[in-house]
């Protein structure tokens, strides 16, 4: 072999051996977390799993003979996770954004990687303090990354619950945070009770924790419920096209795509006192300042009562530069334009291309994405007998938006939607049970208004009420009552989430020094 080849394997045999050297066994252990914590967010009958679910990842990062180690199975746990979870993120990029299959897998990648970091900053955090305060401290800094980590899509362990309203009440207080930390503790209790010499009183510590947080919720739910039938009624009709991505990006289909909501609407528009159409029904501009509908800019003319529906709006800057919105219009027969909200949080990939400002030709690798500005108000829309929360797509899964419309005066949240582009997956039902949480938080009904589904109706208790199957052209209508209660959430906000943030550092700070081979001890 001459100098030349010789030189050029050394690459490779340097690479080869770093490969080796990872410590698989760890990893592997770790990653059997991943499979038990996506679980019940691809089948939520899986919800039983979750409290288990860090038991294989807290394991291996207690046995782990080195820092490296641990962070290496807290990897391998976050990549499963989101990898699985969130599968139908490549398909949305492929066709909301318009990249090619190998792209959209490409970032879908580089996102699970990010997204995994989450878990090696656990792992960092418990080699430091392990299972201080009987087993707590783990969930404590779980729950706090559940609160600081900025995931895309915000997913926290407590989603997994919905099907149990009664621990769902304590979000009112915490969030879903106090209910995440309770389902991490379990799983760190379950691990000390397993270990030589057994350890059992941090498992009765969190399962006592668990009880007090269904013991509120037992006491919170009747309140709620007194409430809602002490209140008066809003009829609502929630108009579901089930308009396909093909046709949705059609022009010539555009014209033909609203008379399937109008002739919706018609037949039962006397019947209610307003109408919810969802995002982007109407794909024309129309300006931002209108007051009036022209009857080229106006999606149902026939309209008789109340009208929600999303369409982009426009205005021009000073500089004579047009700026877009993706928007949600309040209309009032026969014309008037009642209110209209712009959406704040807009969606990357979809709405806007990160980057493309300081890199434009990045613009031809997603011909689809949007140019949308955000918008940067909270406008409320008021009808009689009601004030109403506007959120637009993904608002109704940041936790910010929705309380700061309840704080502003709205008793009803309803959100417009549009999830045809996440194909038929588990991806439209994740959404929802992300939202519901919103419901709970602010003590109202999040009605939810999607284009191919899952249009819903979520009572302020945190139940799906009321729900239309994926992919059906329906219509549905509920009753719905406002409310005026205003939860220590919605008035104090993250005190929870920050107080999870402070205890981690203190924590971490306080933590004494271990040497690496007792670490997590």
């Amino acid at each position: 072999m001459n100098g030349r080849s010789e030189a050029a394997s050394l690459p490779a045999e340097a690479s080869a051996a770093r490969w080796r050297a990872l410590p698989w066994r760890a990893i592997g252990l770790g990653a059997a977390s991943g499979p038990l914590i996506a679980a019940a967010f691809l089948e939520p009958r899986l919800h039983p799993l979750s409290w288990f679910s860090f038991v294989p990842l807290l394991w291996a990062m207690r046995r782990a003979a080195t820092d490296r180690e641990a962070m290496w199975a807290a990897f391998g746990a976050g990549f499963v996770t989101n990898f699985l979870g969130f599968y139908w993120l490549v398909y949305t990029m492929t066709v909301f954004g318009g990249f090619p299959v190998p792209v959209s897998v490409f970032f879908y990648l580089c996102l699970t990687s990010y997204s995994s970091l989450q878990f090696v900053l656990l792992a960092l955090a418990f080699r430091r303090v392990g299972f201080a305060w009987f087993g707590a401290a783990p969930a404590v800094v779980w729950a706090g990354l559940e609160f600081l980590y900025p995931n895309l899509f915000q997913w926290r362990m407590a989603n997994t619950q919905f099907h149990l309203p009664v621990l769902l009440q304590i979000g009112d207080v915490t969030g879903p945070f106090g209910l995440s930390l309770a389902i991490v503790w379990i799983s760190a209790g379950v691990v000390l009770a397993f270990e030589k010499p057994r350890r059992l009183a941090p498992l009765g510590l969190a399962l006592l924790y668990l009880a007090a947080i269904a013991g509120y919720g037992a006491v919170r739910l009747p309140q709620i419920e007194a409430a809602m039938a002490a209140a008066p009624s809003l009829r609502v009709a929630l108009v579901q096209g089930n308009i396909s991505v093909e046709r949705k990006t059609d022009a010539a289909y555009f014209e033909v795509n609203v008379d399937t909501y109008r002739a919706l609407s018609e037949r039962i528009q006397n019947d209610v006192d307003l109408l919810i159409w969802p995002e982007t029904v109407a794909q024309w501009w129309t300006p931002a300042d209108a007051s009036q509908l022209t009857p080229k800019t106006h999606p149902f003319q026939g309209l008789r009562r109340l009208l929600i529906y999303g369409g982009p709006a426009y205005r021009y800057l000073e500089n004579g530069e047009p700026e877009g919105y993706n928007s949600a219009f309040l209309v009032g027969p026969p014309n008037e334009v009642l209110a209209r909200y712009d959406k704040q949080i807009l969606m990357p990939f979809g709405e806007y291309l990160p980057g493309a400002s300081l890199l434009p030709f990045i613009k031809d690798i997603s011909p689809n994405s949007g140019d949308y500005a955000a918008g940067t108000r909270n406008n409320t829309f008021t009808v009689p007998g009601a004030v109403l929360g506007p959120l637009i797509c993904y608002e109704d899964v940041v936790i910010g938006i929705p309380r700061e419309m309840t704080r502003a005066g709205a008793q009803i949240l309803f959100n417009i939607l549009n999830d045809a582009w996440f194909g038929d997956t588990a991806g439209p039902y994740e959404h929802l049970h992300l939202a519901l949480w919103r419901a709970v938080e602010n003590r109202r009904y999040l009605l939810r208004s999607s284009n191919s589904g899952v249009t819903s109706v979520v009572d302020p208790v945190g139940r799906i009420v009321a729900e239309l199957p994926m992919f059906r052209e329906d219509v549905l209508i509920a009753s719905v009552q406002p409310l005026d209660l205003i939860s220590f959430y919605t008035r104090y906000g993250d005190v929870f989430g920050w107080s999870l943030v402070f205890l981690s550092l203190y924590l971490v700070v306080t933590a004494p020094p271990r040497p690496s081979a007792e670490a997590a001890q």
